[in-house]
C-alpha cells in the first residue's frame, strides 16, 4: 500500500518537517488569542517570545488559558487544524489541568468540562469526546499536581528509585548465584554492585531535585535512596556515614547546586528567554512580605546561603577563569564543573 501523507518513522527529517507542519497551528492561535502575553514592559519588549498561549515540544503541546471559556475555544481551534491538515488528537492522551483553582471557582465554572469535537470523517454525526482531568498530571517527566506542592512529584521520583531498585537487585541476585565459586567474590563485591547501582538508581533521585519545595520532600527522597543503597549493599551502617563514604553529597546540597546553576543559566547564558525575563521581573518582588516562601527565587537565594557564595547574587554570578574561557554552549557545564568542589566540601 502507498502511504501519501506523514513522516518516516525514524528519520532524521522528521522532527523539522513536523515543526513546519506544526508552526502554523502556533501561527493561528497566535492571531486568534493575541492577548495571551506576558503583562508588562519588561516581557512584552521582546518580540518572539512573548506570547505564551502554547508551549510546543515535538509533538507534545501545552494550551495556556486565563478562563475555561478560553481554553475550550483554544481546544477547538486546535481541532479544527488538525481535520485540515489530516491529523488526530489522540483525546485519550489530551489532559487539563486547572491550577490554583478554588472549590468556589469550581462550582461556578463555566464550562464545567471540557472536551472534543470530531468532524472527521463527515459521512459520520460529529462526536463528542470529553477529555480527563486528573489529579496529576506528568510533562516531560515532571509530575504536576493542581497546586504545585510537589508532594506527586516526590512521590512519583520515591517510586521511580524503587523500581530502578527492583532491576538491580536483580542483577545483583544473578552475579551472586550464577556467577562461578571463583568468580562470585569479585563480581558480587560492594565496588562493583556500587557501580552497577549508581547510573541505575541515583539519576532518578537528582533528576528533578531542583522542583522540590521542602525539605521534607528531599528528605522522602535521601531516605527512600539511602534504602536503596544499604539493600543493595548490604551494609546497614548510619545513612550519612555510608553516603559519605561512597563520595554522595547530601540531597540537600545538590538541589542546592542545581538551583545556582539554574540562576548562572537565567542571569547569564539565556537572558532572553520567557523563563530568564519571568525569573528576573519576579526576584524584583522578593523582599515583599507577601512574597510566598517556596517560590523558585526564594529557593535560589537560600541556595546560595546553603553553599556560602550568597555574595554574589542576586547580581551576575562571579565565573572563574574555566568557565569564561568555555565555549558558550559548554558554559552551563562548565559552571556546574565549578561548583562541584563546593558541594562536595560542604
Amino acid at each position: 500500500m502507498d502511504i501519501l501523507r506523514g513522516l518516516p518513522e525514524g528519520s532524521r527529517l522528521s522532527p523539522t518537517l513536523f515543526g513546519i507542519c506544526v508552526a502554523e497551528l502556533i501561527l493561528e492561535l497566535r492571531a486568534k488569542f493575541p492577548h495571551l502575553r506576558f503583562p508588562g514592559p519588561q516581557i512584552t519588549s521582546i518580540d518572539d517570545l512573548n506570547w505564551i498561549g502554547a508551549f510546543l515540544y515535538v509533538d507534545d503541546m501545552v494550551l495556556i488559558a486565563r478562563s475555561p471559556a478560553q481554553l475550550q475555544s483554544m481546544i477547538d481551534a486546535c481541532q479544527d487544524w488538525a481535520e485540515r491538515s489530516r491529523m488526530r488528537i489522540n483525546h485519550e492522551k489530551t489532559e487539563v489541568m486547572m491550577f490554583y483553582e478554588t472549590p468556589p471557582q469550581r462550582a461556578t465554572r463555566f464550562p464545567s468540562t471540557f472536551h472534543i469535537t470530531t468532524r472527521f470523517p463527515l459521512s459520520r454525526p460529529p462526536r463528542t469526546l470529553p477529555l480527563k482531568e486528573p489529579l496529576t498530571f506528568k510533562y516531560l517527566g515532571l509530575t504536576l499536581d493542581p497546586y504545585l506542592t510537589m508532594e506527586a512529584a516526590m512521590k512519583h521520583i520515591c517510586w521511580k528509585i524503587n523500581a530502578a531498585h527492583q532491576t538491580v537487585a536483580a542483577v545483583a541476585h544473578s552475579l551472586r548465584y550464577d556467577s562461578s565459586a571463583t568468580d562470585r567474590g569479585i563480581r558480587s563485591s560492594p565496588y562493583v554492585l556500587f557501580r552497577i547501582w549508581q547510573p541505575c538508581v541515583l539519576g532518578f533521585a537528582t533528576e528533578n531535585l531542583r522542583y522540590l519545595v521542602t525539605n521534607a520532600q528531599i528528605d522522602a527522597v535521601e531516605r527512600t535512596l539511602v534504602h536503596s543503597l544499604q539493600r543493595t549493599l548490604h551494609c546497614f551502617t548510619s545513612p550519612h556515614i555510608t553516603m559519605i563514604e561512597l563520595g554522595i553529597p547530601p540531597l540537600i546540597l545538590q538541589q542546592a547546586l542545581q538551583l545556582v546553576a539554574l540562576h548562572f543559566r537565567y542571569t547569564v547564558l539565556h537572558t532572553n528567554t520567557i523563563a530568564a525575563k519571568l525569573y528576573n521581573l519576579r526576584c524584583k518582588f522578593r523582599c515583599s512580605n507577601a512574597h510566598p516562601q517556596h517560590t523558585i527565587e526564594n529557593r535560589i537565594a537560600k541556595a546560595h546561603s546553603t553553599l556560602m557564595i550568597s555574595s554574589t547574587y542576586p547580581g551576575h554570578p562571579s565565573m572563574p577563569r574555566s568557565v569564561t574561557l568555555a565555549k558558550p554552549k559548554n558554559k552551563g557545564k562548565s559552571y556546574t564543573t565549578f561548583l562541584k568542589p563546593i558541594v562536595s566540601t560542604e
